[in-house]
């Protein structure tokens, strides 16, 4: 990307964002970031770009309360909610490359001070990597947080005693089997490092991810709003009512208690673009490529890394949504483009949507579809239902359990159509470097396991 000018580029973005996002192209109908911010009474909106080469755009909108004058500037801090699970991750992975952990041991080995149980007090087999990917089946949980003073020990929180509110947390699901997305993993996780390397969670990932990144406006602290010599972003509910007491308390820190800026969220998310390609001095290529990586065959979730990779869509990150805020940090690898936003609002998601559409028309890039002789061979939906791919005249063939073939139509990124049924197929591969065949119908996507030989 040559000598781009973010910031005339996103002064004009901001200006046109589209109300109508779901088809990800430009509609007539726009509106000003200004407008959606008036029409979803968002008080606050924070937003930094930046690229690979280190150049850095970043501007704040509004106010920091919706009852004081105070202006959102750059350097507002924001909770960042549940890309605090992206930091902790990162952070998770550099102890991995250190040989602290294994990614892929039982977290019993580990856990020293609280045990994972299941609901009849059984120990389940839970690793590293399954409690990152959120594929551990651990309780189902929202962390909503406290107000000042009555909050919660990490201890209490994980067996749902004292002042909690919200469940112990314990295996409910088969480990392994599926993915579900829930805080209680990161829970889990925040004890484990605490555990392993006897230092509190905040001092831990200051040293290891905020101070080298480096995430300057950023802290785990949860005293944090009041240590700074400039308010913070107060939160907000739907309507614009402020959070009593401007914020919520979140002893639930790997998950949801980062307070931090877009500017220090997109550092991260460029270090791990660096990281991938090979040129971060943080973390290696292999572990790098795993956040990217989904976990579950199909899936949109790596190791701490929402993902869209689908054509026309290539980004990773994280999104955000806690009592009174909501956020997003992306980057676009392709075009070396970060992008993080953030509000202090419950409502602001349909607001960062169309932020979010409009950086993905800026820079998304196309998927490379795989060599067609890759792709050839049969692939097991399930075991008594296999499906042949072949190759013909230079056009791939389909074939399902007892169907005629066809001749699949080809589309832009590496996506075929089927010309009779409404069925998209794609081909990706798994992080073990096995072939995997997409199919979608109805937007539902399944997932078949190329067979050897």
């Amino acid at each position: 990307m040559e000598d781009v000018d973010l910031s005339q580029d996103w002064v004009s973005l901001l200006g046109h964002l589209d109300r109508q996002v779901s088809s990800g192209r430009l509609s007539p109908d726009t509106a000003a970031l200004s407008e959606l911010m008036d029409i979803y009474q968002v008080p606050g909106v924070s937003i930094a770009v930046g690229h690979v080469s280190g150049a850095v755009w970043a501007a704040g909108y509004g106010v920091t309360d919706g009852e004081t004058s105070t202006p959102v500037t750059a350097g507002t801090a924001f909770a960042a909610c549940s890309i605090s699970k992206h930091v902790a991750a990162f952070g998770a992975l550099l102890l991995v490359q250190d040989g602290v952990l294994e990614l892929d041991a039982d977290v019993d080995e580990y856990l020293t001070s609280w045990h994972l149980r299941d609901r009849a007090g059984q120990k389940p087999a839970v690793t590293v990597r399954q409690l990152l990917a959120h594929t551990a089946g651990l309780s189902d949980t929202w962390y909503r947080g406290y107000a000042e003073g009555r909050t919660p020990s990490l201890l209490q929180l994980l067996e749902g005693s004292g002042s909690t509110n919200t469940p112990p947390v314990r295996s409910t699901l088969l480990p392994g089997s599926r993915f579900r997305y829930s805080g209680s993993h990161y829970s889990v996780l925040q004890q484990l490092l605490v555990d392993v390397t006897g230092t509190p969670f905040e001092a831990l990932l200051r040293s290891l991810v905020l101070e080298p990144v480096p995430m300057v406006d950023s802290s785990f602290d949860q005293r944090f709003p009041h240590q700074q010599s400039r308010p913070v972003a107060r939160g907000h509910h739907g309507g614009g009512t402020g959070v009593p007491g401007g914020w919520r308390v979140q002893p639930e820190l790997a998950a949801a208690g980062l307070w931090s800026t877009p500017t220090d969220l997109l550092r991260l998310d460029l270090e791990i673009a660096r990281a991938a390609s090979g040129d971060s001095k943080l973390l290696g290529r292999d572990l790098a490529t795993e956040m990217w990586t989904p976990q579950i065959p199909g899936g949109a979730y790596g190791l701490g890394t929402e993902l869209a990779d689908r054509p026309g869509c290539r980004r990773f990150g994280h999104t955000g949504l806690n009592v009174g805020y909501t956020c997003f940090s992306y980057v676009w690898p392709d075009s070396g483009i970060a992008v993080a936003a953030m509000t202090n609002s419950e409502d602001g998601w349909e607001l960062l949507t169309s932020v979010r559409a409009a950086a993905d028309r800026r820079y998304a890039t196309e998927v490379t579809a795989a060599p067609l002789g890759d792709v050839a061979g049969r692939y097991a939906l399930r075991d008594d239902y296999p499906i042949d791919i072949a190759v013909s005249d230079g056009h791939l063939t389909f074939s399902a359990a007892d169907q005629q073939p066809v001749v699949l139509l080809t589309a832009p990124g590496g996506l075929y159509l089927h010309p009779g049924l409404d069925l998209e197929v794609r081909f990706v591969q798994s992080s073990d470097q096995h072939r995997i065949l997409e199919l979608r119908q109805e937007g539902v996507t399944q997932t078949a396991t190329k067979q050897d030989g």
